[in-house]
């Protein structure tokens, strides 16, 4: 019995053995103490994000405590030979890559769900920002899980180079076959990135539509008319087109009324009239600049009326219509009040005398050619006759 237990091939099963038991040990240790005790150190942060990390790093550190015990416990369980040492070795690595790949993978789905929560609070469009975190997160996952398979290739002594030819052409397909798609696709990252609109932003199109962001998409923008009808634009013609946004930089903007009065107006009663309608009627509507004071500016001597602009000013987009109604309103009863005349359209007529018409309808017969011979009836017809 104690020469079995001496011999070297039990002395190695018992090492392995122990050494699994250790890694065993240590890795369960790392999930009940490790695991809380870092999160204890990180929760005495402001931020929620290192909690997050250390929470997901929790189980990838435990496996690879146990992986490196089963690694070193099979190198120890006999002797291998040097092409077995490798294959081993070989798989450890190919092991290790996975792993680090399942800890990659749970560190950035972790900070991405972080940061698109946070986002979303903070600008007050939850849907938007998840949906394109979702896409996003999917597309790094692939990315991340390629290249991984690659490098677990290029361990195994495989040639990728003919692979990577090979998806470059067939990419290059793909994309032929999927260019409008891909160009929307492109186009509608570059929104996201430069963010020209916002979900909510009232916008004005280069060919005339106007209305309200209600979604920014990867493939399509939508956009709600005053209507209330849905527009779908592609994002390669929104990027190329045009855009003129009302909320940027801010949604506080200027409403401009155009008016005109008689030329014996008083101006100055005139400018002080239209001052006073508008700070009455910004304080009644709601959504304007109440501390803007109106400014009339004088602009032209027109053909029939001496016209100008009043400027008033409104924060919120939609409240330029009501302030411009009901402005309209109040100005026009303010001035016949006041007796302001805002003229109509005016063409002067001019009447010449009778005599003066009969006179020269005289000169112009007189001046009129005359037949110096006249021809009888007969001689006429006869010479047509003849003509003939």
């Amino acid at each position: 019995m104690s020469d079995w237990l001496q011999s070297d091939a039990v002395k190695r099963a018992l090492v392995s053995v122990g050494i699994l038991v250790v890694a065993a040990i240590l890795a369960a240790l790392a999930r009940v103490i490790f695991g809380p005790l870092l999160r204890k150190l990180t929760s005495r942060t402001e931020t929620e994000l290192d909690d997050l990390l250390a929470r997901a790093l929790n189980r990838p550190i435990a496996w690879a405590i146990l992986l490196a015990g089963v690694y070193a416990a099979l190198l120890q369980l006999r002797e291998w030979q040097p092409g077995q040492v490798t294959t081993i070795r070989n798989a450890g690595v190919a092991a290790g890559i996975v792993l680090v790949m399942y800890a990659a993978l749970r560190v950035f789905n972790t900070a991405a769900g972080w940061y698109m929560e946070t986002a979303a609070e903070k600008s007050g469009r939850p849907r938007e920002i998840r949906a394109q975190a979702v896409v996003a997160s999917k597309v790094l996952n692939i990315l991340i899980l390629l290249c991984g398979i690659l490098i677990i290739l290029r361990q195994y002594n495989v040639e990728i180079g003919p692979m990577l030819g090979a998806l470059g052409i067939g990419g290059l397909a793909v994309a032929l076959a999927l260019q409008d798609t891909l160009t929307n696709l492109f186009a509608g990252i570059y929104m996201m990135v430069d963010r020209p609109m916002t979900v909510g932003d009232f916008i004005k199109l280069e060919s005339g539509e106007e209305g309200f962001v209600e979604e920014v998409g990867w493939r399509n923008t939508k956009v709600r008319m005053w209507a209330n009808n849905v527009v779908v634009i592609p994002n390669s013609k929104l990027a190329q087109s045009v855009v003129t946004n009302y909320y940027l930089p801010r949604q506080e903007m200027s409403v401009y009324i155009r008016c005109g009065v008689a030329y014996d107006s008083d101006l100055e009663h005139v400018e002080r009239v239209c001052i006073e309608v508008g700070k009455e009627i910004m304080e009644r509507v709601p959504g304007t600049a109440t501390d803007w004071t109106p400014v009339v500016r004088f602009k032209e001597f027109a053909d029939f009326s001496i016209n100008f602009v009043v400027v008033l000013r409104v924060r919120d987009f939609a409240a330029q219509y009501a302030l411009a109604h009901e402005y309209m309103k109040a100005l026009h009863r303010r001035f016949g009040e006041e007796g302001i005349e805002i003229p109509f359209p005016i063409r002067t007529v001019i009447m010449k005398p009778a005599e003066e018409s009969a006179e020269r309808r005289a000169l112009e017969a007189d001046a009129a050619p005359r037949s110096t011979s006249r021809l009888g009836e007969g001689e006429a017809i006869d010479g047509v006759g003849e003509d003939g």
